[in-house]
């Protein structure tokens, strides 16, 4: 008797551990188990401004390489298909290096790429709108500014949860790589310490995410007082996906010093 009661217990025992081995993880940790080397996703963005009146729509494509627990390499291509401007810029952005292609950086000599910058502090990052998407600590910042969560649609072949909240400029800048590189040495003080970012995240039944939007009211310039109104819309696709980036060959790449003069040349799309 006290055998098959012990054996019960174990089996019940064996089963609770395997449900709960089983269950799904948070988004922070999702996230961490994706980012392993060769493994990427693709993320399409849909930005719309209106700054005096006016309204601005561009396209954005983003592939992110995944390494060492981290972004190890994006490939950017900024507008595609866009009606704020009529020729795209690419750029693919490596620990250390960012190359670019298209009309701001065209190159002599029957070059592909411009080596645009060489610095340690240049890194890639997976981000929309000052939302790190490829850093579990930010992600968990931001997650934990939620302020409602409702069923989502289906997006990249999954069912999702929509969590939203509101998240300042200071909160961004102490919590996320991207935005404190995207925003500048100096941590944001005043009103724009006190700026919004409202952002909904639609996550999957697998708790990564599928889809991100954020709308905010912004100062354009520093310092000056010309505000610009912005809704980014954000979808990711592909999560784990084989990816590989390659770095430009130096037969391919031209210097800095080898730029033409943007005149001389007309821009390419």
């Amino acid at each position: 008797m006290v055998g098959a009661m012990t054996v019960s217990v174990a089996v019940t025992g064996f089963g609770i551990a395997a449900d709960a081995q089983a269950a799904p993880v948070n988004p922070a940790d999702a996230l961490r188990r994706q980012l392993v080397e060769d493994r990427g996703v693709t993320m399409s963005e849909i930005t719309t401004t209106w700054t005096d009146g006016k309204k601005h729509r561009i396209r954005d494509k983003t592939r992110a390489e995944f390494g060492d627990g981290g972004v190890i390499a994006t490939d950017f291509t900024h507008g595609t298909g866009s009606d704020a401007s009529p020729f795209s810029v690419r750029f693919l952005t490596f620990k250390g290096r960012l190359y670019c292609r298209g009309w701001i950086c065209p190159a002599s000599g029957g070059k592909t790429w411009v080596l645009s910058d060489e610095d340690e502090a240049t890194r890639p990052f997976l981000e929309s709108d000052g939302i790190d998407l490829g850093d579990p600590a930010a992600l968990h910042a931001v997650l934990a500014t939620t302020e409602a969560t409702r069923p989502g649609g289906v997006y990249d072949g999954t069912r999702t949860t929509i969590h939203q909240g509101t998240i300042t400029y200071a909160e961004l800048y102490r919590t996320s790589p991207a935005f404190r590189d995207d925003y500048g040495r100096k941590p944001p003080t005043g009103r724009d310490a006190k700026t919004e970012v409202s952002w909904r995240l639609w996550i999957g039944k697998d708790q990564l995410v599928r889809r991100v939007q954020t709308s905010r009211t912004a100062r354009l310039i520093k310092g000056r007082d010309l505000w610009v109104s912005r809704v980014v819309d954000a979808r990711l696709t592909g999560w784990g996906a084989e990816t590989d980036i390659p770095v430009p060959s130096a037969d391919e790449t031209a210097g800095r010093a080898d730029w033409k003069n943007p005149g001389e040349k007309r821009p390419v799309s």
